[in-house]
């Protein structure tokens, strides 16, 4: 295993990139870290990776809740997922049409959210890790078992 790989009990910690000595908030954003590329061509997403403190993961499971009813009036974001690794460890996927939707979204009903921090120096045991991500291809016609209705 490489060094640079921060474990949990033997395991790896998921995510895309652990957090290895992560300890401070990014400056401009209390409670989160923004990682990637922006304003590229093309479709855009996030991946956001949470940990909630032990004994926290209700009030995180509630504000992925809130986070996905200010998305639901949002039209250009999704897909949008909430994600669970682990009884601690969450995430969440969305994708945009591009950068203009995305930074639409940032400030938008379901992304303000992120501007809690209070809540999330409460709720979670490190920063989230908001990580820019190009979409490079995908499959469009069919989401969770059904087909999707293109407008």
């Amino acid at each position: 295993m490489s060094e640079d790989v921060e474990t949990t009990k033997g395991q790896l910690v998921p995510g895309p990139d652990p957090a290895k000595g992560l300890k401070a908030d990014d400056s401009e954003h209390p409670g989160f870290v923004v990682l990637g590329e922006d304003d590229t061509p093309g479709h855009k997403a996030y991946y956001i990776h949470l940990e909630a403190k032990p004994g926290k993961e209700g009030e995180l499971k509630k504000f992925l809740e809130d986070i996905n009813a200010g998305v639901d009036d949002e039209p250009g974001t999704g897909p949008w997922f909430a994600l669970r690794f682990s009884k601690t460890v969450f995430g969440i996927f969305e994708a945009f049409p591009d950068a203009k939707a995305r930074h639409t979204h940032d400030m938008g009903p379901g992304g303000r959210n992120f501007l809690r921090s209070d809540l999330l120096a409460d709720v979670l045991a490190y920063p989230a890790r908001l990580y820019r991500l190009d979409v490079m291809h995908g499959k469009y016609n069919v989401m969770l078992g059904h087909q999707v209705v293109q407008a």
